[in-house]
């Protein structure tokens, strides 16, 4: 595992107070020795899956299934208003999987939670010392069995300190996204949201890339504040964060994988420096479960956050690109609350505001596709065209751009190259 750490420091004229931004990236290497997969892909059938959204789900699911070998382990869930297991749990790689997905016929209502638990039932009967991981696929809304939305995190969340990780994948207008990207976030794993039909083998895809290519597990960073007038930090990402004991902070990064490095921004605020100069304004400590030729290690790494605090801007571009992309996360998330109320200009006003913050660094061909996008979505709020497709679309994105992750990003972006 590697870490690499940024800082952008800007000056306050007030007293002498500064604020440090904080970059960490950690990424992985490919294993020499790939971590056995354990995995249940639960299908949805409902009726509203008839046509298209079905068999596109059902060749990305054979595809899935085709990645893995007899060191794996696979379940088959398939669920309507029941319940039903149509492969394994067994080893991989055996042909009949794919005719059991391949007979997959849409049908009744959408018992999500049954067809949840179902495979997570099966992923905890036989955990591996590697990835075991329940992949959701879902156009509908969980009206049957368990329907509470915070019932559903909780169990995800639950599952994931069980270590079975949960991805959820919701297909076409009609699945709730406030449900499934909590339950991911939660649950360890993935949100994916699939627009149309062409990018579901895609999406299951880059799933498999990143469970074939998993190198570390249980990543965590602590922060500990360690100059005498550091007043607090704020947290630029919604990674989940607890406070410890010691008044240190603690954010849980789950799962990393060498095809997609996960990075951690941050903001320190020192006030009232007295003694200038280059000064230790925290410490971080880096633990993780790391894939090894010989197995799982678990590492520490600990470093100081030393900044040159001496009463000037120290301006990285890179940070602060990144830091902007990160508010523009959040402005979309905002304009999603603020549309749910009814304040669509304000809601545009919003992604206005975050596309014109982002100005500076247009020459930067990722900064100006996110311009560009955030005009277009803050012109269907304001033109009154703003549709269920939109907000599930701000919400993959505000996703993506706060976790980094640019290939989902390619595959998701309505403006193609």
């Amino acid at each position: 595992m590697r870490t690499d750490v940024k800082l952008s420091t800007r000056f306050l004229t007030t007293q002498n107070a500064h604020q440090v931004g904080l970059l960490v990236t950690l990424a992985g290497d490919v294993p020499v020795r790939r971590a056995p997969i354990n995995v249940a892909l639960v299908l949805d059938r409902s009726g509203s899956m008839a046509g298209p959204p079905l068999e596109s789900a059902k060749a990305a699911a054979r595809r899935f299934a085709g990645f893995l070998g007899a060191e794996d382990r696979l379940s088959v869930v398939a669920f309507d208003g029941q319940v039903d297991t149509v492969f394994g749990p067994a080893p991989a790689g055996d042909p009949t999987a794919a005719v059991a997905i391949d007979r997959l016929e849409p049908r009744g209502s959408t018992n999500l939670s049954g067809g949840w638990l179902k495979g997570m039932k099966h992923v905890k009967a036989g955990l591996v010392d590697g990835t075991n991981r329940v992949v959701l696929l879902t156009d509908g809304q969980a009206n049957q069995g368990v329907t509470d939305p915070g019932r559903l995190v909780g169990m995800s969340g639950s599952a994931s300190a069980e270590r079975v990780s949960t991805t959820c994948i919701g297909f076409g207008q009609h699945f709730n996204e406030d449900l499934l990207e909590p339950m991911a976030r939660e649950g360890g794993g993935n949100y994916w949201f699939v627009e149309s039909d062409d990018q579901m083998e895609g999406i299951f895809e880059s799933e498999i890339e990143g469970l074939v290519a998993l190198a570390a597990q249980n990543v965590e960073v602590e922060i500990s504040l360690a100059h005498p007038r550091a007043a607090g930090v704020t947290f630029l990402q919604s990674y989940p964060v607890a406070t410890t004991p010691d008044g240190t902070w603690r954010v849980s990064l789950g799962d990393l994988y060498a095809t997609s490095p996960r990075p951690l921004g941050l903001v320190f605020h020192v006030e009232d420096v007295a003694a200038l100069g280059q000064v230790t304004v925290a410490q971080i400590r880096i633990e993780a479960d790391v894939v090894s030729e010989a197995g799982i290690e678990h590492r520490t790494i600990v470093m100081p956050v030393v900044a040159n605090l001496d009463g000037s801007d120290h301006i990285e571009p890179i940070v602060e690109s990144t830091f902007l992309r990160f508010r523009a996360a959040r402005a979309r998330e905002d304009a999603i609350r603020q549309a749910d109320a009814g304040n669509y200009e304000a809601a545009a006003d919003g992604l206005r505001a975050a596309s014109l913050a982002c100005m500076d660094y247009a020459s930067m061909p990722e900064v100006a596709e996110e311009i560009e996008d955030l005009g277009a979505q803050a012109r269907r709020l304001a033109h009154g065209t703003y549709s269920a497709m939109d907000r599930k679309y701000d919400s993959a994105r505000a996703m993506a751009a706060r976790d980094q992750k640019q290939a989902y990003i390619e595959k998701l972006r309505r403006t193609k190259k």
